[in-house]
């Protein structure tokens, strides 16, 4: 279960980076909340590696502004 996790995690960072190179806010913020609800899953994975994907999304989204 956890491998999935991981697999869908980074597919919504590689969207979450095409809607704010798009210019697709609404879209991008969407993908973040997706990501912010997956590290609040308690016990599913690694918590540390899903922080480290959400940062790595909330970095795209300072460097598109």
């Amino acid at each position: 279960m956890a491998e999935r996790v991981d697999r869908l995690e980074r597919e919504i960072v590689r969207l979450f980076k095409v809607a704010c190179r798009a210019n697709r806010p609404d879209v991008a913020e969407h993908l973040l909340r997706a990501l912010e609800t997956l590290e609040r899953e308690p016990g599913i994975r690694d918590h540390a590696r899903c922080h480290c994907a959400l940062m790595e999304a909330y970095g795209e989204l300072i460097r598109s502004h």
